[in-house]
């Protein structure tokens, strides 16, 4: 980022899509775990999330200190979101809905 405008764009986009995308996300989980387990399913959703808000800047920390560079930090990040989305790719909707039915 050069200007302070890339700064105010960038910010715009995160706040457009990061609500809707834990909307979706939970709908998404909501849907493949046991209804009557719910509870401690959700417990864990929350407990992980916990753990992503320190890994992220654990890992950009590291990285910046390691290349002296805050832009690569915070690159460094995508490997987070892409990790993520290899494992979301994974994901059998319909299977998880089928096993959440048997659970019960």
């Amino acid at each position: 980022m050069r200007r302070v405008w890339h700064f105010y764009a960038l910010a715009i986009l995160v706040g457009l899509f990061q609500g809707g995308i834990q909307a979706l996300s939970r709908s998404f989980y909501t849907r493949l775990i046991p209804e009557k387990k719910a509870a401690e399913f959700f417990g864990f959703f929350n407990m992980l999330g916990k753990f992503a808000a320190v890994i992220g800047p654990a890992l950009m920390g590291t990285i910046t200190i390691l290349t002296g560079s805050n832009r690569i930090g915070i690159l460094s990040i995508l490997i987070l979101f892409i990790a993520g989305g290899l494992l979301l790719r994974k994901v059998d909707e319909e299977e998880g809905k089928k096993n959440a039915r048997e659970f019960l």
